[in-house]
């Protein structure tokens, strides 16, 4: 009987360690638009993007978290340098 018990704490025991370490494989960032774009080398082609890049500013529907502004930091320089 004691045999059982210990086998059972033991597996309950093992199942909650490994359901953090499961759950982490899960949390993928799914990436934005913008960010898709960026990766093969083009520029985001969304309207709402679009619209808002002319502006400077970041698409807070696509982009809740402004993760295109970093993008659009990098880009800007380049920018001004062909315009010279």
């Amino acid at each position: 009987m004691k045999l059982i018990k210990i086998l059972v704490a033991l597996s309950c025991v093992c199942s909650w360690l490994a359901v953090p370490a499961l759950a982490a494989d899960r949390a993928v960032k799914r990436q934005t638009c913008c960010e898709k774009a960026v990766a093969e080398g083009k520029e985001c082609r969304n309207k709402c993007c679009v619209a808002a890049h002319k502006e400077g500013k970041s698409c807070e529907k696509c982009n809740p978290n402004k993760e295109d502004l970093k993008f659009l930091k990098k880009a800007k320089p380049a920018d001004k340098e062909t315009r010279k």
